[in-house]
């Protein structure tokens, strides 16, 4: 999973931009709405401890101030959240330039299951040979596989007699198993040559009802804070005992280290973020879950993997100001402007970003606006202002009270979020009506979008 810079843009998109100086000084503090104990909502990210560690790419000094319109025609987006990833299957691996082995599968439910053989490395030819050198038993003990490889070939549609005959290799093997088999310990005996070259055998039960399931507590996760995913077991059948392991990859997806797998309260966590430290690489980071145990008085073997962005972060948002209105000389409103203050611990080129939205008159929270402003920002705390064009938000012709959402610190340096609040912390603009606000400055990609209709609401 990547995080990855986030531009906003419109159909045909012109960006409304002005490049405005240094950063403001700090607001003032009986303005401001304090992020530090704020409750969080699904999908909201918020690191605890900052780091000092200086970006070293793209933290170019100015400031920059982005407001373009948004189309109103669809709801406000749902939030990004970590989604539960689910296995009801298992790999075993032998590792290339190994000796004959054999592998114990437990079978807990055999009925449309599946085993599949893949050698390692790209030879189809040498993949050929070892799988010859590899059979399966069923829990009787009676040769598997060559029947398990028929039922497969047949539910894929695959002709293995005419594939043969005209020379094309098959080096991954489909065995279909079936409810006749029986269930228990399956047993898969792996020859010399398939050993030397090495071999993954994946087991899939999708008519088990044991299901491992993975959830991170947040999208993003830091050092030091009490970042972890829940580890979940759902049977049928009473669990008898189980036993977790957890391990996990770098963003390269090289194995790294263990992860302690502990009881808080009803539920198992891998405790991610007390494993992890600021020396570790940002990135996208995977955990791979094992749980093997017996459910029922029957064996079961299942992994998952799931994926958590890792960053050190060296800033976030500390408050955020009063909301108010921006008059120009006629009286029209110009803008709608809020100061967010961001504490920085180290140089880097910072961006927040928000949406404006109105509400319609059925209640749903539409985006009109969407703006962004970046500096250069050393250690220390910097107000940086999000304007809003009142144009872009009167071309949707909603009024009232105006609220802030989607409001996201980024490090343009690491390339990473940092902090993400999608209620905005609850601000709000004060009400105003859409005839009191500015009028848009039509460029070609507004006009694009008007002629599309993406502004209007009412068919």
């Amino acid at each position: 999973m990547n995080f990855p810079h986030f531009f906003f843009r419109s159909a045909g998109g012109a960006l409304a931009a002005a490049i405005l100086g240094f950063t403001q000084g700090p607001a003032m503090a009986a303005d401001m709405q304090r992020t530090a104990g704020a409750q969080l909502s699904s999908g909201d990210v918020a690191p605890g401890k900052l780091f000092a560690r200086d970006a070293s790419e793209g933290i170019g000094p100015g400031l920059v101030s982005v407001s373009n319109p948004s189309s109103p025609k669809q709801p406000l987006a749902a939030p990004l959240a970590p989604e539960t990833r689910r296995s009801k299957s298992t790999v075993l691996h032998v590792a290339p330039g190994s000796a004959a082995t054999q592998l114990v599968l437990p079978i807990d439910t055999p009925d449309d299951a599946w085993v599949m053989l893949i050698p390692k490395g790209s030879n189809p030819k040498a993949g050929e040979e070892a799988l010859r050198d590899v059979t399966m038993l069923d829990a009787k003990g009676v040769r598997a596989d060559v029947r398990a490889a028929r039922a497969g070939n047949a539910q894929l549609g695959v002709d293995a007699e005419r594939l043969k005959s005209e020379g094309i290799m098959k080096p991954i093997s489909m065995l279909r198993l079936d409810k006749e088999m029986g269930r228990g310990q399956y047993q898969v005996q792996v020859g010399r040559k398939a050993a030397e070259l090495g071999l993954a055998v994946e087991v899939r039960l999708p008519s088990s009802s044991i299901e491992l399931s993975l959830t991170s507590s947040a999208m993003q996760l830091f050092p030091g804070d009490d970042g972890y995913v829940t580890v979940g077991l759902q049977s049928a059948e009473k669990v008898d005992h189980v036993r977790y392991e957890a391990v996990l990859y770098t963003p390269r997806f090289e194995k790294d280290r263990v992860v302690p797998v502990v009881k808080v309260g009803p539920e198992y966590r891998a405790q991610v973020s007390r494993a992890m430290s600021e020396r570790d690489e940002p990135g996208a980071w995977v955990l791979e879950v094992r749980a093997v145990g017996s459910a029922g008085g029957q064996a079961f073997d299942r992994l998952a993997q799931t994926s958590f962005g890792f960053a050190v972060p060296t800033a976030r948002i500390d408050s955020v100001g009063r909301a108010r209105l921006v008059r120009g000389a006629a009286g029209k409103v110009a803008a709608l402007e809020v100061d967010v203050v961001v504490e920085s611990a180290a140089l880097d080129r910072y961006e927040v970003t928000g949406t404006l939205v109105a509400t319609d008159a059925k209640g749903v929270e539409r985006p009109v606006a969407e703006a962004q402003v970046t500096d250069q920002l050393g250690a220390g705390t910097h107000t940086l202002t999000l304007r809003f064009e009142a144009g872009h938000a009167g071309l949707s012709k909603l009024d009232g009270a105006y609220a802030l959402r989607g409001l996201q610190l980024y490090s343009l340096g690491t390339n990473t979020l940092y902090h993400r609040l999608n209620q905005g912390l609850g601000v709000k603009f004060p009400a105003v009506r859409a005839a009191e606000l500015a009028e848009a400055k039509v460029t070609p990609a507004i006009e694009h979008l008007m002629r599309e209709g993406e502004f209007n609401l009412v068919p």
